[in-house]
């Protein structure tokens, strides 16, 4: 999709298909940027689209505006088919320069031309630095309610985590945020925290004080039902556990007011093996897998099933995420698992795996308007030295019982050989970040479009010393079954 640069890197994949065109897509990435500033070379990530109007055939790129900002990313776009409308949303900051990281805001850009421009950013919420407490937002997430029959149809949701710090860069919380726009996205609701409470699920914190508080969260997925019942999906480590482990679980909170208010979180699946005992670390201190450098987390997202419903009590929910349960910290074997409600959330089955050989990571899943469910996904199952990978579709024609593979990708990909991201040269050529998830949606006709970052086109012939040949390219496929 990348026709704009085939040399700096692309990766952490959005994708979204027109609901009134299934040949109207448009994508999203990061993208890093070199360029001169005189006899300076300088970086920033400015978040990219991609815009195709035949199916996926071919792409225009172009750039979001970042406002006041050097930096944005954490892509998500989402269609607003009641104003016919592109909703972009992205985090932005600075990276080091006024408060930097610790000011970081979320914003929203949105096109009114089907993805061929986008406006000047909208913000929903700004960061604050300062010596005593910062407030740093992130990974934000996009949706619209476009269901004619709902109550709030066209309303566009935005949910990201609210990271609070003390002085001297101590971990306060990290509570889940909900704003909504009922105008395209001219203007944004008080920003309100919905991770909500719980002295059972929320018992065991890092910081004592949070005990019962759900807000040791992050990574949110905001989805709405077939009757316009809202709901969020996200990430939380303080359920109880080993001492020490913070193994997550994934919670779900859900409004029936669009927005306005929420019930109880509910957990849909405890343990995630993801605990700090459960990967190996890298260089920068993060998760990541056997033979590689590379940061993983092991969220997916939720989504729901358009066919179910409507009424709350029988709307099918599913949620993807990925952990090392089958594997070590020495020797990883991380599967993808898919969870499921067939009662709006309240309940949850028990998890199914999609097992495998070797490791498969960033999952996304969507159901079609038939009702089968898709999970693509980022597959080492393809390289028996479990260093390569490729992206690998799965589906299920039975409600997420059985799930069969198809391998979609064209050629392995090696972040053991990268020309970007190799910590400043000390990893030899090991890319320490390709992104922290991809992307994958459907239209509707039922063509399935996954989006990944692929790593095989070499971006210099020679490079210098501790980085590799290849970049990151943002590439989708077109799927039919």
């Amino acid at each position: 999709m990348n026709c704009d640069s085939i040399i700096v890197p692309h990766n952490e994949l959005t994708i979204s298909v027109d609901p009134a065109d299934s040949n109207h897509i448009v994508a999203g990435s990061n993208e890093l940027e070199v360029f001169n500033v005189g006899r300076t070379v300088v970086q920033r990530i400015i978040a990219g689209y991609y815009t195709s109007t035949d199916g996926g055939a071919t792409w225009l790129n172009g750039h979001i505006q970042p406002g006041g900002f050097t930096f944005n990313g954490d892509p998500s776009v989402a269609f607003n088919k009641k104003l016919g409308l592109v909703h972009y949303g992205t985090v932005a900051f600075n990276g080091g320069q006024q408060a930097g990281f610790a000011a970081a805001a979320i914003q929203v850009n949105t096109s009114s031309d089907g993805g061929l421009t986008f406006g000047r950013p909208v913000v929903v919420a700004r960061g604050t630095g300062g010596t005593r407490v910062a407030i740093n937002n992130d990974k934000p997430y996009v949706t619209v309610d476009n269901n004619p029959t709902s109550p709030h149809f066209g309303r566009l949701y935005v949910t990201y985590t609210r990271f609070l710090f003390a002085q001297f860069g101590n971990y306060l919380q990290s509570p889940i945020y909900l704003s909504f726009s009922d105008d395209g996205g001219q203007t944004f609701s008080r920003p309100q925290q919905i991770s909500g409470t719980s002295t059972t699920l929320c018992s065991q914190p890092a910081v004592p004080a949070n005990a019962g508080i759900c807000n040791e969260d992050q990574l949110s997925i905001p989805v709405v039902g077939p009757d316009g019942t809202l709901y969020v999906a996200f990430e939380n480590q303080e359920h109880a556990q080993t001492p020490g482990q913070f193994r997550n679980q994934y919670l779900v909170v859900r409004s029936t007011d669009g927005g306005s208010t929420f019930g109880d979180p509910v957990s849909a699946v405890f343990p995630i093996y993801d605990g700090v005992n459960d990967y190996p670390i890298n260089v920068n201190g993060r998760q990541t897998l056997s033979n590689s450098q590379f940061r993983v987390n092991s969220g997916g997202n939720m989504t729901v099933d358009p066919t179910s419903g409507p009424a709350l009590s029988s709307t099918n929910l599913y949620i993807a995420f990925s952990d090392n349960r089958n594997g070590t910290v020495v020797s990883t074997n991380t599967d993808i698992v898919v969870v499921k409600s067939t009662d709006g959330g309240t309940s949850w089955n028990a998890p199914v795996v999609l097992t495998s050989a070797n490791d498969q990571f960033y999952p996304w899943a969507t159901v079609g308007l038939d009702g089968n469910v898709r999970v693509a996904f980022s597959d080492r199952s393809y390289d028996p030295s479990n260093i390569q990978y490729g992206e690998t579709l799965a589906s299920s024609f039975d409600g997420g019982t059985f799930f069969s593979s198809l391998r979609v990708d064209t050629g392995l990909s090696n972040p053991n050989d990268s020309r970007f991201v190799t910590n400043g040269g000390t990893t030899n050529g090991k890319a320490t970040f390709i992104g922290d998830y991809n992307g994958l949606d459907i239209g509707s006709d039922l063509v399935i479009h996954p989006a990944w970052t692929d790593m095989r086109t070499s971006a210099y012939p020679n490079p210098p010393p501790g980085a590799g040949h290849k970049t990151q390219d943002a590439v989708t496929a077109s799927v039919t079954d």
